[in-house]
């Protein structure tokens, strides 16, 4: 069951109270039933942006994230990738906290075994590279990259360019 705030029943009392005619129980409660169909719908479209933040060093040892992976860092970024993909995990870093997302073992593989898309709670996020990358170490490779971000609904609540780092 789904609750609401006092403010809603207020409103559609209101609402209700305004039309100047008796209603019927019956009616009353059909006209209720839509104020409310009327405030869900409205909530369902509200789509909130997430800025995720960089992974820190702190964070890597904390959640023990090591490992090959391919690591998303945004343009204008600074150095801090802000998603980790690796061959059967995930990370984001969301309001302040690191969330663990699974891997979508039938989406496309990007070097080192690491997945396109990750599945989490309230959020999925899908890593694109481009290009034949450059070589940035010993073993690893940079590449173009995007970074997308939707939420349950499947609404985007980030997109962004920037550069993704695959190796060990």
């Amino acid at each position: 069951m789904r609750w609401y705030s006092p403010a809603c029943f207020a409103v559609a009392t209101v609402a209700l109270s305004a039309c100047g005619e008796e209603l019927s129980p019956a009616e009353r409660e059909r006209q209720e039933e839509r104020a409310i169909a009327m405030v869900e719908q409205a909530n369902r479209g509200a789509v909130i942006a997430v800025v995720p933040q960089p992974i820190l060093f702190p964070d890597i040892e904390r959640h023990e994230i090591y490992g090959m992976s391919c690591a998303f860092v945004p343009e204008n970024g600074g150095l801090g990738a802000v998603a980790i993909a690796m061959n059967n995990e995930g990370y984001m870093k969301l309001n302040d906290s690191v969330i663990r997302f699974a891997a979508d073992s039938g989406s496309a593989e990007l070097p080192y075994g690491a997945r396109s898309q990750y599945t989490g709670k309230s959020h999925s996020f899908k890593i694109s590279i481009s290009g034949e990358g450059t070589p940035s170490g010993a073993e690893s490779m940079n590449y173009d990259g995007q970074l997308n971000v939707n939420d349950e609904n499947g609404a985007v609540v980030y997109d962004s360019g920037g550069e993704v780092q695959c190796g060990s």
